[in-house]
């Protein structure tokens, strides 16, 4: 994993036996042989790349991002005023005015995420990969992972604001969404020196704000698939 961390991740082949187990002597000095590998422990090279590959994206429970979105989430509930609808419904939009901001800031230049984006194209566009079951089932696990995270995270925030999901929508509907949303920014700005932000009179009295591309693509989303929730009465 040290090498991919290092290195990057191009085609999944430069996975080699030897670039690893040369990083292994260089680290430990411990000399370990393909002999001592092949029908051992991996079948082949191709299983060694499999297995590797699978236990990067298996671990994209995107800590990072969830971590910035506490830290950014726990002070704004507490200084909202939900004290009217009204109050309520700019409250959710200055989450989303935010977050568009730290999901790009806490993905954008961190290696755990770079490495997955990586190794996710080389999952659906590698001939050799991409119909390998273990790897597309580990994609899958991880990102239901990470679903059932940020599906916690917004209920809180719901049950904080007084807001719910639009019927027929669903809660996992609106968490795939907004994490697609995320992921497709953050890889744009990516090739970016420049963040894209757009100044407009969201304030609560009307002030400028500075909002970012993703920021705006969330409003619209929260927009489509929340409502205020007229049942909903204050905690505490």
């Amino acid at each position: 994993m040290a090498v991919l961390e290092e290195d990057g991740l191009r085609t999944g082949a430069d996975l080699t036996f030897k670039r690893v187990l040369a990083r292994v002597e260089a680290d430990t000095g411990i000399r370990v042989t393909n002999a001592s590998i092949i029908r051992r422990v991996w079948a082949d090279q191709a299983e060694f790349q499999t297995d590797l590959m699978a236990e990067v994206v298996a671990d994209v429970n995107e800590a990072g991002q969830l971590q910035a979105a506490h830290e950014l989430l726990g002070p704004l509930m507490d200084s909202f005023d939900v004290s009217t609808p009204v109050a309520r419904w700019w409250a959710l939009l200055e989450v989303a005015r935010l977050a568009g901001e730290v999901a790009i800031d806490s993905r954008v230049g961190t290696r755990n995420w770079e490495l997955w984006v990586g190794v996710w194209v080389v999952t659906v566009t590698n001939p050799t990969t991409k119909g390998d079951s273990r790897l597309r089932n580990a994609l899958a696990r991880g990102l239901a992972e990470t679903g059932d995270a940020w599906d916690q995270l917004f209920t809180t925030v719901m049950g904080r604001l007084g807001v719910r999901v639009r019927a027929p929508l669903t809660l996992r509907q609106l968490t795939e969404s907004t994490g697609a949303l995320a992921a497709g920014y953050a890889l744009r700005q990516a090739s970016r020196d420049e963040r894209q932000v757009v100044e407009r009179p969201s304030g609560l009295n009307g002030e400028p704000q500075e909002w970012t591309l993703l920021g705006i693509a969330l409003e619209g989303v929260a927009t489509v698939f929340m409502e205020i929730d007229p049942d909903w009465s204050a905690p505490g």
